[in-house]
């Protein structure tokens, strides 16, 4: 059976080629990847030339069919976010000796509540929105358009009442003063 030429190619080359699927540029692609964007240009050449191809594009859509076909898809566990509830023991006071029970087993209202509260705060991170300045150095911005411009009048309405607000201080300090 024939070596592929996929085969050929090393890690940094592949994992620069999936960035180039991904539609980076040679200087995200360092950032990504934290070596110079000379680096990243020198294995997607070496990458085309082992590949055989005319561009870092055909060479990332190479790549990537040919990939796709020997990897195995593995299947996707997420766990609960609800914590188990622990055993306890206590003490009964009557007769001394220690019964083991299941803390908050008693009541069933309280479960229920536990358990709306748990439902409630998933989907408060599911909801979460992202905020208009980036938070690590490199960040890209990834607000749509129309988050934008929500943005903007949010921040503005905001300078306004700030604004208001400021003014109307000074003007009852004005009036007190005399």
């Amino acid at each position: 059976m024939p070596v592929s030429n996929i085969d050929q190619l090393n890690d940094g080359q592949r994992d620069c080629l999936r960035l180039v699927l991904a539609h980076l540029n040679s200087k995200e692609i360092a950032r990504e990847l934290g070596v110079s964007p000379h680096t990243v240009d020198q294995r997607l050449r070496t990458a085309i030339r082992i590949l055989n191809v005319q561009s870092r594009f055909e060479a990332a859509r190479k790549f990537a069919a040919e990939d796709q076909q020997k990897t195995y898809q593995p299947l996707i566990y997420q766990t609960s976010r609800v914590e188990p509830v622990p055993e306890t023991r206590e003490q009964e006071p009557s007769s001394g000796r220690t019964s083991e029970r299941l803390a908050g087993k008693t009541d069933d209202r309280a479960n229920a509540v536990r358990g709306r509260a748990a439902a409630a705060l998933g989907q408060a991170e599911v909801t979460r929105r992202p905020l208009p300045f980036p938070r690590f150095r490199g960040e890209k911005n990834r607000l749509a358009a129309v988050e934008r411009l929500g943005w903007i009048l949010a921040i503005a309405i905001g300078s306004a009442l700030s604004f208001g607000g400021l003014v109307a201080g000074l003007e009852a300090l004005s009036r007190l003063k005399g």
